[in-house]
C-alpha cells in the first residue's frame, strides 16, 4: 500500500488528537448534502468547537470531503454551520469538521457548551450521590426485612382458658399484646401559592431582534421592560404568532449583548408581547441580575439629584 493509499485510510477515520473536546449532547439535526442537494434527518450526538458528530436514521453512502450544511437544535437554541465530511462508518454515523465560522456563532457555540458541561458535571454528581445513598441503605433494609420473618415464642400463640363454673361458661383469657401504635401518616409541606409574578420589573429602552425558532424568520423592536425572569417587548410589525412560540432574543444593554432564549407567555396587543426566558445558565442570571441592580442604582440616583422645589410648588398651587 502506497502512501496515497495509506492517506486515503486514515482521512476515512476519526483523528484521535482532537484540538476541541468533545461534549455529549442530543438533539434533532439535519444533514444538507450541497452536491446532491439533499437533506438527511438526524441527531447531533456529540458536539465540539470544531465540529460534531451525527447519526442518521438510515445508512448513509456518504464520502469525505464534501461540503455539507448542518442545522442543528440544542437546548432551545439552533444553530446552521458550513462544514465538510471529515470521516465516516459507512452506517449510520458521520464526523462533520465546522469552516468559515463567524465570530458571532463561535461567542455562542462557547457559551452552549460551558452550560452543557456544567449540566453535564450536576447531572453525573447527582448519578453518583444516588449510588452511594443505595449502597449506603441497602444492609438496613435487609436486617430489617430478617427482623420481621423472625416467628414470634410459641408460649403466646395460644389462649389460657380458665376451667368453668357451674353456671357459667368458660372463658378464654388472650395475653394481652402491647399496643403498637400506628405509624403517622407522612406530612408534606403545603405548597405556598404561586406569585403570578416572582420578580419585579424594571422600565427600559433599548432595541431587541426576535428570532422566531420554528418560523425561521425574525423581527425588530424594542424591550419595555426587564426582570430575571422575563421581559416586554414591543415590535416594530404586527406580531405574527401566538403564545408559548419558542424564540430567541437579542439586545444590548449598558455595552453589554445578550442572547437567550424563552417563549412567548402573553400577548397584550398585536405589537406587545410578554416574554419568559428558558434554559438560563447561572452566569448569563448572573450578567441580568447585575444589570437590574445597575439600573436600579440608576435611576434612585436620578430620583435623588432631580429638584423637588418645582414640583412642590405646583403640587401647592
Amino acid at each position: 500500500m502506497d502512501e496515497d493509499e495509506n492517506g486515503a485510510v486514515l482521512a476515512q477515520k476519526p483523528s484521535d488528537r482532537r484540538s476541541a473536546p468533545r461534549l455529549s449532547v442530543d438533539g434533532l439535526a439535519s444533514l444538507f448534502l450541497v452536491k446532491h442537494g439533499s437533506s438527511v434527518p438526524c441527531r447531533v450526538v456529540d458536539l465540539s468547537m470544531g465540529g460534531c458528530l451525527l447519526e442518521t436514521q438510515k445508512q448513509l453512502l456518504a464520502g469525505i470531503q464534501l461540503r455539507v450544511e448542518v442545522t442543528f437544535k440544542v437546548r432551545g437554541l439552533a444553530f446552521r454551520f458550513n462544514g465538510v465530511t471529515q470521516w465516516t462508518d459507512g452506517r449510520q454515523r458521520i464526523g462533520i469538521r465546522f469552516v468559515d465560522v463567524t465570530s458571532r456563532r463561535k461567542d455562542e457555540l462557547v457559551e452552549l457548551l460551558r452550560e452543557v458541561e456544567q449540566e453535564n458535571a450536576e447531572k453525573a454528581a447527582a448519578q453518583a450521590s444516588e449510588a452511594g445513598a443505595i449502597e449506603e441503605q441497602a444492609p438496613e433494609e435487609i436486617t430489617v426485612a430478617c427482623e420481621e420473618l423472625e416467628p414470634e415464642p410459641a408460649v403466646n400463640s395460644y389462649p389460657v382458658c380458665e376451667p368453668p363454673m357451674r353456671s357459667q361458661p368458660a372463658v378464654c383469657a388472650i395475653p394481652s399484646q402491647p399496643e403498637i401504635e400506628a405509624p403517622s401518616a407522612p406530612r408534606f409541606a403545603k405548597p405556598a401559592k404561586r406569585e403570578r409574578r416572582a420578580q419585579s420589573r424594571h422600565e427600559v429602552d433599548t432595541s431587541a431582534v426576535i428570532y422566531l425558532v420554528n418560523v425561521g424568520s425574525r423581527l425588530h423592536g424594542r424591550i419595555v421592560d426587564l426582570s430575571l425572569g422575563g421581559c416586554r417587548i414591543r415590535t416594530d410589525e404586527r406580531f405574527p404568532v401566538g403564545i408559548y412560540t419558542r424564540v430567541e432574543m437579542e439586545f444590548r444593554l449598558e455595552g453589554l449583548p445578550f442572547r437567550l432564549g424563552g417563549v412567548i407567555q402573553s400577548i397584550h396587543d398585536r405589537r406587545q408581547v410578554g416574554l419568559r426566558f428558558l434554559d438560563v445558565s447561572d452566569r448569563k442570571r448572573a450578567q441580568v441580575e447585575q444589570l437590574i441592580e445597575e439600573i436600579e442604582e440608576m435611576r434612585a440616583a436620578q430620583e435623588h439629584s432631580a429638584p423637588h422645589g418645582p414640583s412642590e410648588a405646583a403640587f401647592g398651587a
